[in-house]
């Protein structure tokens, strides 16, 4: 049988040791420290306890160092993906703010239309002086003209004043500035009047739809916190408002003339309300003020039914009311 060399068999003396080589291999390495007293002062030098501590405390650093190597690569990883990250971030906000922009809402601008017949002049700014506007596009059906512009970081590419014109194909009737109408039926229409007619509904018992026209009204900021009631089983159907502050005597005019203002309002728009009622309290004192919609029909000379139908009889409901002079949503 063929010797083996030394460093064979001191490459197997590790298996050997711990018994893992079969019994050829064995016997050919046995055969070899018969004749090799260097190979046989190895092993016996390996299987010393003193040989199996080194190599385990050798085997216990490589692994820490091992360990010790891949956190430092992991670490470089995660600090390269979260720089990854922020640049990312950061290069698709600058997109989004000067290149891209975002959908502008027309409460964002402040401009009154001219219209002649087919013809539309737009001249405004937007309302805070960090935004600018990028091209404004036009858009037509059935007479109502609408305008769309991107909204994007003032600079010199987009400033935050524009002039457009637009010429459309038949007489124009309402002008929309994307979700706002701007013009109906010859008349500006307030910011005010345009949020509460995209309100409207024909069910008072919809409380959500209620909410709605109760925030375009901005009832909270003009009469604070309350709580509602609908009565919906019989007519007439009628919407009570339980208003929390208690009003003091000197402001109760105003309080309540404000309450029929609102009131109004809420009988144009909401198709199937037949009342408005107030409860509240003056200095401590029970109060209760119900509005019908016969009321304010004699305050309007008109059927206060029919200003739900129309954003220009809205809009004159609106400024008859005094509404218009008061907080704007």
């Amino acid at each position: 049988m063929n010797r083996l060399p030394c460093e064979v068999v001191r490459d197997l003396f590790p298996s050997y040791i711990d018994g893992l080589t079969g019994s050829v291999t064995d016997q050919l390495i046995e055969e070899h420290l018969t004749d090799c007293a260097p190979c046989s002062d190895v092993l016996d030098s390996m299987r010393s306890p003193g040989a199996e501590a080194r190599e385990k405390v050798e085997r216990d650093q490589r692994e820490i160092d091992f360990l010790k190597k891949n956190k430092k690569r992991n670490r470089r990883i995660w600090a390269g993906s979260l720089i990854a990250a922020v640049v990312i971030i950061c290069v698709v906000l600058l997109l989004r703010t000067f290149v891209i922009g975002n959908t502008l809402p027309g409460d964002m601008v402040n401009c009154a239309p001219q219209v002649q017949g087919e013809h539309l002049i737009l001249d405004g700014t937007t309302v805070f002086e960090q935004n600018g506007i990028g091209r404004i596009s036009f858009t037509e059906e059935n007479g109502v003209v609408t305008a769309s512009a991107k909204m994007f970081r003032n600079s010199p590419l987009h400033r935050g004043s524009f002039h457009a014109e637009y010429t459309a194909s038949e007489p124009i009737t309402q002008v929309r500035f994307n979700d706002r109408i701007l013009w109906d039926d010859g008349e500006t229409i307030t910011r005010l009047a345009s949020a509460v007619y995209e309100t409207r509904h024909d069910y008072m018992g919809d409380a959500a739809a209620n909410g709605r026209t109760a925030r375009a009204l901005n009832v909270g900021s003009r009469l604070g916190e309350y709580t509602n009631e609908l009565h919906t089983a019989r007519q007439p159907y009628d919407w009570t408002l339980v208003l929390a502050d208690d009003i003091a005597a000197k402001d109760q005019a105003k309080r309540e003339s404000d309450m029929e203002s609102l009131a109004y309002a809420m009988l144009a728009v909401i198709g199937n309300l037949d009342s408005v009622t107030y409860d509240y309290t003056v200095d401590g004192t029970p109060h209760k003020m119900t509005v019908t919609a016969e009321d304010a029909t004699a305050f309007l000379g008109q059927n206060v039914k029919d200003c739900g139908t129309s954003p220009r009889l809205l809009n004159d409901l609106i400024w008859e009311t005094g509404l218009g002079m008061g907080p704007q949503p």
